[in-house]
């Protein structure tokens, strides 16, 4: 049986319309939320220009999946993460066209300041379930975020059950068709919507027949996204191993 706790949360969070206003500054967390206090990680969709806030013991992620941003002298283009932790409280004029995710985790409250650019290039494609599914797992190095990875998803394939022990895992949707049943309940996944997943809790993705699902794809901590890889490499060797009949 699933906790009560994580039951709560998975009606209150399952899923959540993300439209940000269109101008002005995107609401902040608490600046004094300490960590471990609710979900460790957040996101949603908000379009540009926009003006985020960096609070204390938040790591913060940008990453446009239309257009393109420009931040502190950086361009980022679609796929682009910029990352950025510590330091004092601050607001970043994000400017461009097109629509950001903007993602937020808890990060000790003495974390040093860091900023990092990560390049939609960076990240290889993984493929994987019979060539239906691939994966670019952007921000999978624990120097760049140490307690959350955030990545691109995409593809046609149905994904059965399956849970993340001690993980959070949040899904915002760029284009998505679909049934996403988390715990149990059943509701429909469109774009720009985020789905929040407690740890341990089972779901479910059946996409609509000719529909295509590309994603943000977030965890905290990280750790489920490393089983992209294997899979990857399981499509490759049955692929050659076909090829060698």
């Amino acid at each position: 049986m699933m906790p009560r706790a994580f039951a709560t949360a998975a009606s209150l969070l399952l899923l959540s319309a993300c439209h940000g206003a269109s101008s002005g500054e995107a609401p902040a967390p608490t600046s004094d939320a300490a960590p471990g206090a609710g979900p460790p990680v957040s996101a949603s969709f908000l379009p540009l220009p926009q003006k985020v806030a960096l609070v204390k013991c938040q790591e913060l992620f940008l990453t446009p999946v239309q257009g393109t941003a420009s931040v502190g002298g950086d361009t980022l283009a679609t796929g682009d993460v910029l990352a950025t932790a510590g330091g004092p409280p601050s607001t970043l004029d994000v400017q461009g066209s097109g629509l950001l995710v903007v993602a937020t985790a808890q990060v000790p409250c003495d974390t040093a300041a860091a900023r990092h650019l990560v390049r939609a290039t960076q990240a290889p494609e993984l493929t994987f379930m019979g060539g239906a599914m691939h994966a670019h797992l952007d921000v999978d190095d624990r120097a760049v975020a140490p307690t959350a990875y955030l990545g691109r998803l995409a593809g046609t394939a149905a994904v059965p059950e399956h849970s993340h022990a001690g993980s959070w895992e949040i899904l915002c949707a760029v284009e998505a068709a679909g049934t996403f049943t988390l715990a149990g309940r059943d509701q429909r996944l469109a774009p720009r919507t985020c789905v929040s997943v407690p740890p341990d809790t089972k779901h479910v993705w059946k996409p609509d027949a000719g529909s295509n699902l590309v994603a943000v794809q977030i965890y905290a901590p990280p750790g489920p996204e490393q089983r992209f890889k294997k899979l990857s490499v399981e499509y490759a060797a049955s692929k050659d191993e076909a090829g060698a009949k």
